[in-house]
């Protein structure tokens, strides 16, 4: 049982139109009781649960704010603690003056995450519905929205109880073979259920593949030597007029970056400067940041202008594709072509495109999904939003499965088989919050803001 009351402001920071303070905890209503008055002179205290009250916030005679105050009950609320919520102008003088108003009352600031880390404490969501509400919040994407409401929604914690349920199953069949050996449990019959099990861990893990992409997003660097084509192969994937285009080589001299949505996926474009032996300062700045660029992007599209013989400084932009995933672009389409042959290097083929005239762009797009594993584009049922703590918790379940697996095929030894699903179950059981440690939790929800 939590005895302490908590307060946070549960709204951004900034000019807006209503601010939020939010008050959980077995004091949130005789708290806010006395900071409340309403022209009626009803008390809090007695109101019904889930009800808004019009009034004043009021210390020490002091006029603070006009209010519409929410109250309910629990345990019919977020945290399954009483909760109220002091709906006010907003603006951070008027919702910090409550929320100080509020902790001189004898509520304490909420840490990070803390009304989240209550409801899942008392039961009323689990450790992976909690994370999703993070989700929520920082979905970039209708289908990362649509993902993180499924799994707030129960979708992922419902598979993990299925498959723990059936694991039990089984440890229970072996169980029996241990204890009682005379009674023979057939460990040939037991081991095609492992391996179902295995199975469904792999497809969680393939569609949580897809939502990190969905979750963490993807880097895309257009890497050419100067006037290629590409700012205006920039501006053809936003489709619109986003970096500066002239005939002058090196017109870009900086980074240019901009996010946007690719098949349900963000994409951080970044335009680059032309790379080659700059001797204007400014312009060497520009190709050391294209350089960085370079090193941070999960995906290169190498930009070689097709209607020009290749260039020493095209060998230059050709060599960053070594261990890094890249795509060869020949640009120019609309132009005589004089790259016949392919260069040297391992390209298996290149994409042609205008980005004049936007010939190719549309298969560019698909290309790039391809390329990093998304060629089929994701729907809300094919993502799974994990991050990487989960990942690798749930691939090491999959590993024990794998393990039992191939023992009870090949050794038959129900012990052997029974100690691996054993550990798979509590790998499980910590994907699910279940005996986790209290640093892991307070890890996981430091990660939230302030208020939720």
């Amino acid at each position: 049982m939590i005895d302490d009351t908590i307060a946070a402001i549960s709204t951004p920071i900034g000019d807006g139109g209503i601010g939020i303070v939010r008050i959980s905890g077995s004091d949130a209503v005789a708290l806010a009781d006395d900071l409340f008055q309403s022209p009626s002179g009803i008390a809090l205290a007695d109101v019904d649960s889930h009800t808004v009250h019009y009034g004043i916030i009021q210390v020490q005679g002091r006029i603070i704010d006009e209010v519409l105050i929410s109250v309910m009950r629990a345990p019919r609320t977020y945290t399954r603690e009483d909760v109220v919520e002091i709906n006010c102008h907003g603006g951070i003088v008027s919702t910090r003056a409550i929320l100080d108003a509020a902790m001189a009352a004898g509520a304490r600031l909420a840490e990070r995450g803390e009304f989240t880390k209550r409801a899942f404490i008392n039961g009323r969501i689990s450790l992976d519905q909690a994370k999703s509400v993070m989700d929520i919040v920082r979905a970039r994407t209708a289908l990362g929205l649509e993902a993180a409401v499924d799994r707030l929604g129960g979708r992922f914690t419902q598979a993990l109880a299925d498959l723990r349920a059936r694991l039990a199953e089984i440890l229970a069949d072996l169980e029996v073979e241990i204890d009682y050996p005379d009674l023979d449990v057939d460990i040939d019959a037991i081991a095609p259920r492992i391996e179902t099990c295995s199975t469904d861990v792999q497809e969680l893990l393939s569609k949580s593949e897809s939502g990190r992409l969905i979750r963490e997003g993807l880097t895309v660097a257009i890497v050419g030597r100067p006037n290629v084509g590409k700012s205006t192969l920039l501006n053809a994937l936003l489709s619109e007029e986003r970096a500066i285009v002239t005939p002058i080589p090196g017109t870009t001299r900086d980074t240019i970056e901009e996010d946007a949505s690719l098949g349900g996926i963000p994409v951080r474009w970044i335009d680059t400067a032309g790379l080659r032996d700059a001797e204007h300062p400014v312009e060497a700045e520009g190709v050391r940041r294209t350089r960085g660029a370079v090193d941070r992007a999960d995906l290169l599209l190498l930009l070689v202008d097709a209607s020009e013989p290749k260039h020493a400084e095209d060998d230059n932009v050709l060599s960053l594709s070594v261990g890094v995933p890249s795509l060869l672009v020949l640009n120019k389409s609309d132009l005589p072509n004089v790259w016949k042959t392919l260069p040297e290097g391992a390209w298996s083929q290149a994409l042609r495109v205008s980005a004049k005239d936007e010939t190719g762009i549309e298969a560019l797009r698909d290309e790039i999904l391809a390329s990093v594993g998304a060629g089929t584009l994701p729907t809300r049922n094919s993502v799974l939003l994990l991050d990487t703590w989960e990942r690798d918790l749930l691939r090491r379940v999959g590993q024990r499965l794998a393990q039992a697996s191939q023992t009870a095929h090949e050794s038959g030894q129900a012990d052997m088989v029974a100690e691996e699903l054993r550990l798979a179950y509590q790998t499980a059981s910590e994907l699910q919050g279940i005996d986790i440690s209290e640093s892991i939790l307070d890890a996981v929800f430091a990660k939230f803001c302030v208020g939720k």
